[in-house]
């Protein structure tokens, strides 16, 4: 097996974390995630403490929900140094020997050029989304789709900020799924399959 690098987009509500955490299972490899955020934080001396109070005082679950989805694109993650810790700590890790995925932040952009990488983008249909984050959230229909609006609006005004160009832009993906057409674990046997084909001996 070659070694490889897989970034994972997707929109708000497709369960696309779960869908990551299979396949990095299935794969034997490591998923970047929040954790991308806390090393590129203490690169940039961004103090994460106030997050987590933060979180201590909001008693909506959509508040919470949002500040919980949201981690790591407030405004102090909009300045050039942190922008660059975290390119750096992506460039970092998929420099390693070992084999990675990295989920969201910006990772297909920063890793464009980057040898052994599929770019990978997830979506579903708007209804799709909805039903889910009701089930998984327990929020009502109006919650989950102000939930949707607010996370995916605050995604890509920040993905828009450090590459320049739109989330769901073909040109940087490889791969483009719909998860509520396929299901999520036929996504993950697709994507595993891919990855076979394009990286295994």
């Amino acid at each position: 097996m070659k070694k490889f690098n897989i970034t994972i987009s997707r929109e708000f509500g497709c369960n696309s974390r779960e869908i990551t955490r299979m396949l990095a299972s299935r794969l034997g490899v490591e998923m970047y995630d929040r954790d991308l955020v806390d090393m590129a934080a203490r690169k940039a001396g961004i103090n994460l403490d106030e997050f987590a109070d933060a979180d201590k005082v909001i008693d909506s679950s959509v508040e919470k929900l949002t500040r919980r989805f949201g981690y790591g694109s407030s405004s102090k993650f909009y300045s050039d140094e942190a922008i660059e810790a975290q390119s750096q700590v992506i460039r970092d890790i998929a420099n390693t020997k070992d084999s990675a995925i990295f989920f969201g932040r910006c990772a297909d952009y920063v890793l464009r050029e980057h040898p052994n990488t599929l770019n990978v983008f997830l979506y579903s249909s708007y209804e799709a989304r909805i039903e889910h984050l009701k089930k998984a959230y327990s929020l009502s229909g109006v919650e989950a789709e102000h939930l949707i609006k607010r996370i995916d609006r605050q995604r890509h005004n920040y993905y828009k900020y450090v590459t320049g160009v739109n989330r769901s832009d073909r040109h940087l993906k490889h791969v483009m799924l719909d998860v509520s057409k396929f299901g999520e674990e036929k996504v993950v046997d697709i994507l595993y399959h891919i990855v076979m084909m394009e990286f295994g001996e």
